[in-house]
């Protein structure tokens, strides 16, 4: 079948759903997008998407013009081939993350899937879950996959387009290869590295991959403070650090610690995954401990220049967690962890 006629559900209207959609619809496909809040819906409807993400706005408004993204409140399972789940898996207090949304997306996907859709899991699922998903009432495990997103805010739609790696995951030894066909050809690009395996070493890559960034602007923080105390500049230091082929610089600048909602979920989410099985998990607990520390260095130092916080006005110039977003969701700058 041609893309040009290819229909394809997107579960979930976030940062992932629609940046997702727009590469979908970029390609030619029919993308019905599915949303559960009206609000959000209601915006998409009218050609707008509720936040902000450089390119997005205007490439969605493109393609929900030209009839190839659906914004709905229902999935449609007439003709669908391919169906994404792009919904949140958030984390409670305790390191848990909650894959209800997920549950429920293929429970609204299984007649599409029993009627012979492919079905993928975008969404962040935690290590160990994978196996359960598969195993729902009516969830074909031969056409259903794993294929975790690397997207940065700020970045999104780049990332869609120019993905630095597609990593799928299926379910058993035998996966149904006409799916497996469809859903690489879907998020893959000419030249884009493809990896296929197991389901959770799918899950794995990615909470692992984001593990080890935040390890990286941690390690980033605890030089810039040594750095500090010895009276010289940081700079140089993780310059001439980075040059070495083996480190490089990404992610390699010092900064008020790491925030929003990926990256400390996922040290979460991993350290929890670990406890849960016994192991220590020495680093991911040290993480979090090391960029909350370095959080309350920063505040002191900021309550030290003014004279103490106490009857002070302090203004903040960007709340967001990083820049070109508006996604204020566990960012540093709205904390005082003094």
């Amino acid at each position: 079948m041609t893309r040009d006629r290819l229909k394809t559900a997107v579960l979930g209207a976030g940062y992932v759903g629609i940046a997702t959609a727009v590469g979908l619809a970029e390609q030619g496909r029919n993308v019905v997008l599915v949303e559960q809040d009206p609000a959000r819906l209601a915006a998409l409807a009218d050609g707008r998407i509720p936040f902000h993400e450089p390119g997005l706005p205007e490439a969605y408004a493109a393609q929900h013009v030209a009839g190839r993204i659906v914004p709905s409140a229902e999935i449609s399972r007439d003709g669908l081939e391919l169906i994404v789940v792009c919904v949140g898996t958030p984390i409670d207090d305790t390191g848990t993350t909650d894959v209800s949304y997920v549950v429920r997306a293929l429970d609204q996907a299984v007649p599409a899937i029993a009627a012979g859709a492919a079905c993928v899991i975008r969404s962040t699922l935690p290590v160990g879950s994978a196996a359960r998903l598969a195993n729902r009432p009516g969830v074909v495990p031969e056409r259903l996959f794993v294929a975790p997103e690397f997207l940065r805010q700020g970045s999104a739609l780049g990332d869609v387009r120019r993905p630095t790696r597609v990593v799928v995951g299926t379910f058993g030894e035998h996966p149904d290869a006409d799916a497996l066909a469809l859903v690489t050809g879907a998020l893959a690009q000419p030249g884009t590295p493809l990896l296929v395996m197991q389901a959770e070493e799918a899950s794995l890559v990615k909470n692992a991959s984001n593990v080890f960034l935040a390890l990286r602007l941690t390690f980033a923080n605890e030089v810039a403070g040594l750095a500090e105390d010895l009276g010289v500049d940081v700079g140089p230091v993780l310059e001439g650090i980075g040059h070495d082929p083996r480190i490089g610089h990404t992610y390699l600048r010092p900064s008020y610690g790491f925030g929003g909602s990926c990256l400390p979920k996922e040290v979460r989410s991993l350290s929890t995954a670990g406890l849960d099985r016994g192991l220590p998990m020495h680093l991911a607990g040290a993480i979090s401990d090391a960029n909350a520390d370095h959080q309350r260095r920063f505040a002191r130092r900021i309550a030290d220049a003014v004279g103490g916080l106490a009857g002070k006005r302090i203004a903040l110039l960007g709340l967001a967690f990083k820049a070109d977003t508006d996604d204020v969701r566990s960012s540093p700058a709205r904390r005082c962890p003094a």
